[in-house]
């Protein structure tokens, strides 16, 4: 087993982050250390936020922390402090007994769900509305019997879809035909994976590996899609710990990228991850300060998955939800929230809960996401090969998320924060 890290630990780990931070200044990346910028225009990167420190809560005398707002997925209580001081959740709140899974985050009212049809229309005209943004990741040899039909159908309708896919040019550039024909928004999202097309080299400078991985990707990328409809993820799982490095790498890369012509979404951090003190690292704020100045062209990639079968929401809002981890530093700097896209998501690498369980947390998933419109969708784990038999698994929700979908929709209050105990 491995060694719990214990609290003397945990804050020390903290105490030399806040060292570093103190001392460190940003990298600055301006356009003439980017090759043949010819036709590069970037805004200055400006915040009204002070620069940010972290704080370590205190314990109550029952043990529990006080004043935390959000914590490391180990349990090292974070909290970001800015100018404006932040309102604060108290911990040893008891969940009230009526609570329901569309109470999200912390807002006044709870998520309202609505069923029927023909309200595309409705919701597209709205900001208070929103669609299902659950949608699915497919990949080479998997099963995906019914997949056209979710397209079709939510097309016909008026109603995006959000579709990731891996090394699969095809079925993008079916959905890329309906969006055009249609003007349905449908958010499609490709990877070239595999070898030297995972991650960068971390042994380089940021600049050079961001110039050498961003025309890797881009070469490959297939001719048939549009670099201007479809997002383009580069990286897979990248090193939280790298978390500066990343930060320059994905500024650099991100230029690269609007210069080119292309969307492109950074990261593809692993479930559970980042810490949140590595969202507050200098060089990546700089990165989040560009991201949110590029809401079309810039997103952030995230993985979602509960490591549950049982349970789509253990833990939460740590694994699945922990996409509102970032928003609250956004907010905390006075940073504007950038576009997330939710690469993966689901319950486990090998196993899907079966439809029954599945699609009522599926639902309550969707309710989640519909309070956020920064957050695009979220792809279902996996209608693909070489993870066992999870596309047969996989595949049975297609007809049900086709059904709840086209007839389902949200209207949502404003966003205040996170309330962890939502879905306990």
């Amino acid at each position: 087993s491995e060694p719990v890290e214990t609290d003397e630990e945990r804050i020390s780990d903290v105490a030399d982050f806040l060292a570093e931070v103190a001392t460190k200044p940003a990298v600055t990346i301006t356009p003439d250390q980017l090759p043949e910028p010819t036709s590069f225009a970037t805004p200055p990167l400006t915040t009204s936020a002070t620069p940010a420190t972290l704080i370590l809560p205190t314990k109550n005398a029952a043990g529990l922390l006080s004043g935390l707002q959000a914590s490391d997925r180990d349990g090292a209580p974070i909290l970001l402090e800015t100018s404006s001081t932040p309102t604060l959740l108290p911990t040893e709140t008891a969940v009230p007994a009526t609570l329901s899974a569309n109470q999200v985050v912390g807002i006044d009212e709870p998520v309202v769900t609505h069923r029927g049809t023909g309200f595309s229309q409705m919701v597209t005209a709205d900001p208070t509305l929103s669609f299902v943004k659950i949608g699915f990741h497919i990949g080479p040899e998997g099963e995906m019997t019914g997949l056209r039909e979710w397209m079709e159908t939510l097309d016909a309708a008026g109603i995006p879809f959000f579709l990731k896919s891996v090394g699969m040019a095809g079925p993008l550039l079916d959905a890329q035909n309906l969006r055009a024909a249609s003007g349905v928004p449908h958010v499609l999202v490709y990877r070239r994976s595999g070898d030297e097309f995972e991650l960068p080299n971390y042994n380089d400078d940021p600049l050079t590996a961001a110039q050498e991985h961003w025309e890797l990707h881009r070469d490959a990328f297939p001719p048939e899609l549009d670099p201007a409809v479809v997002w383009l993820e580069t990286v897979n799982e990248v090193d939280k710990d790298r978390s500066s490095w990343l930060g320059a790498f994905a500024l650099a890369t991100a230029q690269l990228a609007v210069r080119d012509g292309f969307r492109w979404a950074a990261f593809g951090w692993s479930a559970g991850e980042p810490e949140i003190r590595h969202w507050a690292d200098p060089d990546m704020v700089q990165f989040l300060q560009y991201a949110a100045l590029h809401p079309e062209q810039v997103a952030i990639a995230l993985h979602e998955y509960s490591f549950d079968k049982s349970d789509l929401f253990r833990d939460y809002p740590h694994l699945v939800g922990r996409f509102q981890q970032l928003y609250w530093v956004c907010d905390q700097l006075g940073i504007e929230r950038p576009t997330v896209l939710i690469t993966e998501f689901g319950w486990e690498y090998r196993r899907v809960a079966d439809p029954n369980e599945a699609v009522p947390e599926l639902i309550d998933a969707a309710a989640l996401y519909a309070g956020f419109p920064q957050v695009k969708g979220a792809a279902i784990w996996y209608l693909g090969g070489g993870f066992g038999d999870i596309d047969t698994q996989a595949v049975r929700l297609l007809p049900l998320v086709t059904e709840f979908a086209s007839q389902t929709y949200f209207s949502h209050p404003p966003i205040k924060g996170i309330d962890a105990q939502i879905f306990r």
